[in-house]
């Protein structure tokens, strides 16, 4: 069974000899850098931060997501101002016109797990379809041009479309987690005001390391941006695997993201997040609308080793269960996962439970999926295409 720790945050104790800890504790010059990492002196940061008035709680998440969802230029691999046309727009990485359509009900909306009016605690929200797993990342010349074999073309699997379904995950992957990092970074000024030293050092500490644990993860996912890009400006696309499971049946639990590849379907360890020293392989995963039913599509860097293992696992899982195994993995690793607010409504209890500890959880430690013995999706495996 998979295993779900008993707290969404991984909580780690350290002592006084901690390296960033001792050197918080230490005595410290006006001029010399302030110990949580800032780089400013420590007279302008955590010198007097403790007598500073405490920041309210609705003006630091007004401000936070003003620095998260502001625009950072179009993302195509050839913009500038030459090739772009007009503002950047909020860029769907799942298709409005259609998974998004599929799982809208009569009021235009779908279901989702939110964490912006509970931070810490994903809580089921309805959000408009047209709004729903946007961010801000191209132009609209160019989100119109290089998704053109996606928005105009029927899926059917082929190579390019599911790469470029991979692109728009990375894009998006990379946008946030830069928004990330500059919010953080608006934490670490406001975020400890007027609290006592050993809360300051506990607040920066978390800070830092997550800082350092996203910083680590945008050049990994920078480097995979580099050779899509190559792929698409070129029209060459043999550098990146791609494996598509079609299936019949409702189409009601959509989910697009790129996620580094921890542990595979079968619980088996493939590589330490925690350990900085550690490159993580990126794998794409996306649910796309088909004639007669859906998708899963997994795309990876051909030379991604650990990737390859984490599909070939997928392809262990019995045909009966992947769909029901494949929807839980989109909520436990994926915030960009939506649904249809009659099929949430069809659950039964123990699997709404089931399904917001999964949505809560934001770290695993490993362990097989396993079946739900009323399945999540009536979706039948037809057939598998690889390229």
């Amino acid at each position: 069974m998979i295993n779900l720790p008993p707290r969404p945050f991984k909580q780690i104790e350290v002592g006084d000899d901690d390296p960033f800890v001792a050197n918080a504790l230490r005595p410290r010059k006006h001029y010399e850098p302030c110990w949580c990492g800032s780089a400013r002196k420590f007279k302008n940061c955590h010198r007097v931060r403790g007598d500073l008035s405490p920041v309210a709680a609705g003006q630091l998440l007004h401000e936070q997501r003003r620095i998260f969802w502001q625009s950072r230029g179009c993302m195509h691999p050839l913009a500038g101002p030459s090739t772009c046309n007009g503002p950047v727009i909020d860029a769907h990485t799942i298709q409005r016109k259609g998974p998004l359509a599929k799982i809208a009900d009569e009021t235009g909306h779908v279901m989702c797990f939110d964490t912006s009016s509970s931070p810490g605690r994903a809580e089921i929200s309805s959000r408009g379809w047209r709004k729903a797993s946007t961010f801000p990342g191209y132009c609209q010349k160019h989100d119109s041009s290089l998704f053109e074999p996606l928005e105009k073309l029927r899926f059917t699997g082929t190579h390019e479309q599911c790469v470029l379904q991979a692109f728009r995950n990375i894009c998006n992957e990379l946008y946030r987690k830069r928004a990330l990092v500059e919010s953080l970074e608006f934490q670490r000024d406001m975020l400890d005001r007027g609290r006592s030293l050993d809360q300051q050092i506990s607040i920066q500490m978390s800070i830092f390391k997550n800082l350092e644990g996203q910083r680590k993860s945008i050049e990994e996912n920078d480097d995979v941006r580099q050779q899509f890009e190559d792929a698409i400006s070129t029209g060459n696309y043999e550098k990146f695997s791609s494996r598509c499971y079609f299936f019949t049946g409702e189409l009601e639990v959509v989910s697009s993201a790129i996620l580094q590849c921890e542990f595979d379907f079968c619980g088996t360890q493939l590589t330490d997040l925690w350990d900085l020293d550690l490159d993580a392989d990126l794998l794409s995963h996306s649910v796309m609308e088909t004639e007669s039913g859906g998708a899963i599509v997994f795309v990876w860097p051909s030379d991604a080793k650990n990737a390859t293992r984490s599909v070939q696992s997928f392809d262990q899982i019995p045909t009966e269960s992947k769909g029901d195994i494949f929807v839980q993995y989109c909520f436990l690793q994926s915030e960009n996962t939506y649904f249809s607010k009659a099929w949430w409504n069809r659950l039964p209890p123990t699997n709404k439970d089931l399904i917001r500890r999964l949505a809560n959880s934001l770290y695993y430690d490993g362990g097989a999926f396993k079946a739900c013995d009323t399945k999540l999706v009536n979706w039948t495996m037809a057939s598998v295409d690889t390229i």
